[in-house]
């Protein structure tokens, strides 16, 4: 079936405000920053605008305020290439928007942020027809009830769901249960099953109906658990300046692959190679590098 996108995308969208800062600042401490920069941000927001760069057809389903915060988001979608007609600006209310403490020596970060309630998408406020033009629908599960109906509806219409996993909440089985691909943070198995043992946890997440179960391990890289068995795929070594984005930029690199029809070690290569090479740059967004400097890295790079 043809279809209008490659990848649909519901899920959050903010505005970083990132402070490169010499170490942790200490209780009370002032410190002074060695940098500062204002992004675009978000997790859905930001893998779909790796997709738009690699020449997936993207489109962004969401809510953005109505102030200065929204219209530089919306802007920055815009500007990606990622189709922004269904975006609803919110008058009246704030964007969701971050300050994110960022360690130069080691390039790993700290988030502090808010997103009003008005923002939250409501289960009868998903576009159904939207959801069913993508070949593959991105959910983060933050408004997860949402996401869940979002992702029920993809699943009727032959519509493979990517669900990015990070928290547990109302409508996270749901949305589990209808996805084709879990791609969660470390942290989320144990939190979603309670076993310390990540092999089992992934074991136990893929028995709700998952076809594949991917925890992204930072540095180390990824696991991912199909019906084939485990596969692991470790990390590239990259001088890292920012992690902000790194697994917004992963999940966008595995639609990316899946759409390619690539094998799924090739899959988890690229993505690993993307997330990494991203993390060379200031920003949620700012290390997206073209399709051919990612290769590249696979062929050359040296891995952990």
């Amino acid at each position: 079936m043809t279809r209008k996108f490659d990848v649909v995308g519901m899920g959050l969208n903010a505005v970083d405000h990132i402070c490169l800062v010499p170490r942790f600042p200490k209780y009370e401490e002032k410190l002074r920053m060695l940098d500062f920069r204002k992004s675009p941000g978000g997790q859905v927001a930001s893998a779909l605008a790796a997709c738009a760069r690699w020449g997936l057809r993207a489109k962004y389903i969401g809510k953005v305020g109505g102030d200065e915060f929204g219209a530089y988001s919306l802007a920055s979608l815009k500007e990606a290439g990622i189709d922004t007609s269904e975006v609803a600006v919110i008058e009246g209310v704030m964007n969701q928007f971050a300050f994110i403490l960022v360690d130069a020596s080691t390039g790993e970060r700290t988030i502090i942020w808010t997103r009003p309630e008005a923002l939250g998408m409501k289960p009868d406020e998903v576009p159904l027809a939207v959801v069913r033009s993508g070949r593959f629908l991105l959910l983060d599960g933050h408004d997860s009830e949402a996401a869940a109906r979002a992702a029920q509806e993809a699943v009727k219409a032959g519509v493979e769901v990517v669900v990015d996993a990070e928290t547990v909440k109302a409508g996270t089985l749901d949305l589990i249960e209808a996805a084709t691909y879990v791609v969660c943070s470390s942290e989320f198995p144990e939190l979603f099953t309670g076993d310390k043992h990540r092999e089992e946890a992934l074991r136990k997440i893929k028995a709700h109906g998952p076809t594949c179960v991917v925890a992204t391990l930072g540095k180390n890289g990824a696991v991912a658990l199909t019906g084939r068995g485990l596969i692991r795929s470790r990390g590239y070594k990259v001088a890292c300046v920012d992690s902000t984005g790194a697994g917004d930029v992963f999940h966008g690199a595995f639609i990316y692959g899946l759409a390619k029809d690539w094998d799924l070690e090739a899959v988890l290569d690229f993505s690993n190679a993307a997330a990494a090479l991203n993390c060379t740059a200031i920003g949620a967004r700012g290390g997206i590098k073209p399709v051919e400097e990612i290769s590249n890295l696979i062929k050359h790079g040296e891995r952990w």
